[in-house]
């Protein structure tokens, strides 16, 4: 390789942009694309190299390239490997016998920065994260080592400090079940089911605290998916298509889930009520499968399901899927909300304080915030946007007046109506339902979802080395 092409290879290893996923395939002429992110030389940018690779090439012209060249030959690697398609982007060399590959420093290093950031072109610099140990003794958080997350009760002061919720029992006994059937990776103990465990899940996992993270706020979108409004907590997906995946309702943050839900984030906003708790959700799982499976696969779920209800037989779990604690539930339910999970804030039958009917249908809000939507010029959408401003008006009135579930109903409508036009109100509907009915942590979780909201189906946040 000629000195040449060796500065330019040098120059891209140290270049601190991430890498385009596409190399020297990439077809993007867009400045902003070219400024984000780093490209192989190619024999088109040796003609059109920018001016900060041509000032390290001319820095470096005259340095001793002895060093360099002795270490060319140092590894060998698999015939396999060697079949290098884009000579442009390696300029690689395969020698006679021994198939070793001359400047192999430089193109491993080239393939380890692709690797580490071929998922996404999103991907931070990790070297900008920092460890969950850190995040929790910075917050004076006790806890010591791996070993101790091993108890359920460092385990659950955990969960509550990073998620802000309080996990029920169920949660820990399933991760128990799992570990009876794959004791050393209990989170993919039904991945030939297609689910795993999830969420705060993750504080299981070995090597958790050595695990990295943007910032602390960040985890409170780990696992929560485009139309998880902050009641909704993500514990296990589906990982077909559809975006399947079943979480804990919370009414309040404070207290216990109400009832364990499901969402296809892929397909609609809808949430739908399966189970008390997270055996009997699974029960209702196992069943729907029975159904479709073919003979082969009746035999693997039926040994599983019968599993799940020995252990929850055994531990006194309910398996109802409409328990007394729903069915009370479902009385308390001011209104259905897009969602049609229901919302419940504190109401006076009596008085009929603490709820009012919003100042138009949920046909009419749909249909308004289409045009919202699908306007063909800014000038339509002013005017639908004024008509939605007099909702968000006279639902505020009713706030002042003490009814807290009209404004978190029309939050929550927005919110699950995922138009950007609007995110912006949601917000502050649900800033100001969450404020007014004590629920600072919901609110928290609002403002993270939205600030980065997104409609991948892989939301995890945590990096593991």
């Amino acid at each position: 390789m000629s000195n040449d092409k060796e500065e330019q290879f040098r120059a891209y290893i140290e270049d601190r942009r991430i890498p385009c996923r596409y190399g020297t395939k990439c077809y993007q002429k867009n400045a902003i694309h070219l400024e984000k992110y780093k490209h192989p030389p190619t024999k088109e940018t040796e003609k059109k190299r920018n001016t900060k690779h041509s000032e390290i090439r001319k820095k470096r012209k005259n340095k001793d390239n002895n060093e360099i060249s002795n270490n060319f030959q140092k590894k060998k690697i698999k015939k396999e490997e060697n079949k290098i398609i884009n000579e442009d982007l390696h300029n690689v060399v395969i020698t006679g016998e021994n198939n070793t590959i001359k400047n192999n420093n430089i193109f491993c290093e080239v393939i380890k920065q692709s690797e580490d950031l071929s998922n996404t072109e999103s991907m931070k610099n990790t070297n900008n994260l920092i460890t969950i140990a850190s995040l929790l003794d910075y917050d004076k958080v006790n806890i010591e080592n791996d070993i101790i997350l091993k108890e359920i009760s460092n385990n659950a002061k955990i969960i509550s400090h990073l998620f802000l919720t309080e996990m029920p029992e169920d949660f820990f006994q399933l991760y128990e079940f799992c570990k009876n059937i794959c004791e050393n990776d209990p989170l993919n103990a039904l991945n030939h089911f297609h689910l795993q465990l999830v969420g705060p899940y993750d504080v299981f996992k070995k090597g958790f605290m050595n695990a990295k993270v943007e910032n602390k706020e960040i985890l409170l979108k780990h696992w929560r998916y485009y139309y998880d409004p902050p009641e909704f907590q993500t514990i296990i997906k589906d990982n077909n298509k559809d975006g399947l995946h079943f979480g804990y309702w919370r009414d309040d943050i404070s207290k216990h889930p109400v009832f364990v839900a499901k969402n296809k984030a892929a397909i609609n906003y809808i949430i739908e009520p399966v189970a008390e708790n997270i055996f009997g959700t699974l029960d209702v799982y196992f069943e729907e499968k029975l159904k479709l499976a073919t003979p082969f696969e009746k035999i693997r779920i039926t040994m599983l399901h019968q599993k799940l209800k020995s252990f929850a037989k055994e531990k006194k779990i309910t398996l109802e899927k409409k328990t007394a604690n729903m069915q009370d539930r479902e009385k308390k339910i001011v209104t259905r909300a897009f969602h049609k999970a229901g919302i419940v804030v504190p109401y006076n039958k009596k008085t009929q304080l603490g709820y009012r009917d919003l100042a138009i249908t949920d046909n009419e809000l749909q249909k308004l915030l289409k045009e919202i939507e699908y306007a063909s010029t800014p000038e339509i959408r002013k005017k639908s946007m004024s008509k939605l401003e007099e909702i968000i008006r006279l639902a505020t009135i009713a706030a002042d007046e003490c009814d807290f579930g009209t404004v978190l109903e029309l939050g929550h409508d927005l919110f699950s109506s995922g138009i950007s036009f609007v995110q912006s109100k949601a917000l502050n509907l649900m800033s100001l339902a969450y404020n007014l009915l004590q629920r600072p942590q919901f609110l928290k979780i609002a403002q993270v979802h939205l600030k980065n909201r997104s409609k991948s189906l892989d939301l995890n946040v945590i990096v593991y080395d």
